[in-house]
């Protein structure tokens, strides 16, 4: 699939009149790179010695931001597939069969689970404007102004899928699970942002 290949190739997939890659493929995709810049920044604090005292934290967080990337990595190509079942069932089930509803809850998921990865991801940002090398400071204000968008665009590709489902109790669980999340998404890049700015401004 896609993440094996070149860029430009998925680029000019996303470009095309192709059904996908779509938003929520492209979300996965900014929310990778943020956490390729997460990474990036502890590689450059672990090892150094300005930053001894944080050496422990931040090398667990390089761990934690590999995995989360791996995840991500898979969900660009996970969206891909999901809206491609989705869009046969469209076209060959009945609107109100359980069958096309179950086709509406996986094209949901995937998006649903980068929203989860990306707020995550956002804290470990946290940590690295506190104890990150500074001098990659900008590095770590765009990872984590990557993943509030990547988190906003998967969200907006959960309920567009929501919204023809019938299933209401599940639709009130993922309201639930998401709208604090936003919020606490929000108020997490703003404090980051901040931080950085002050570096920048010493």
């Amino acid at each position: 699939m896609y993440i094996e290949r070149s860029i430009k190739t998925y680029l000019d997939d996303l470009a095309a009149r192709k059904p996908a890659p779509g938003g929520g493929s492209a979300a996965a995709l900014s929310a990778a790179t943020g956490v390729a810049l997460i990474s990036m920044v502890a590689n450059y604090t672990v090892g150094n010695p300005k930053y001894k005292d944080a050496e422990k934290k931040i090398a667990d967080l390089l761990v934690k931001a590999g995995n989360f990337r791996d995840e991500l990595e898979e969900l660009v190509d996970r969206d891909v597939e999901a809206y491609g079942k989705l869009s046969n069932a469209m076209k060959t089930l009945q609107k109100n069969s359980p069958e096309l509803e179950k086709a509406y809850k996986e094209a949901a998921a995937v998006p649903f689970e980068i929203c989860k990865i990306a707020s995550e991801c956002l804290r470990l940002c946290g940590v690295l404007a506190e104890s990150g090398n500074k001098n990659l400071v900008t590095d770590t204000a765009i990872a984590a102004i990557m993943l509030e968008g990547a988190f906003l665009s998967a969200k907006f590709n959960v309920y567009i899928n929501l919204k023809y489902m019938k299933d209401t109790a599940y639709i009130g669980t993922v309201h639930r699970s998401l709208s604090p999340l936003e919020g606490e998404m929000k108020r997490l890049k703003e404090e980051i942002l901040e931080r950085c700015e002050d570096v920048i401004s010493k």
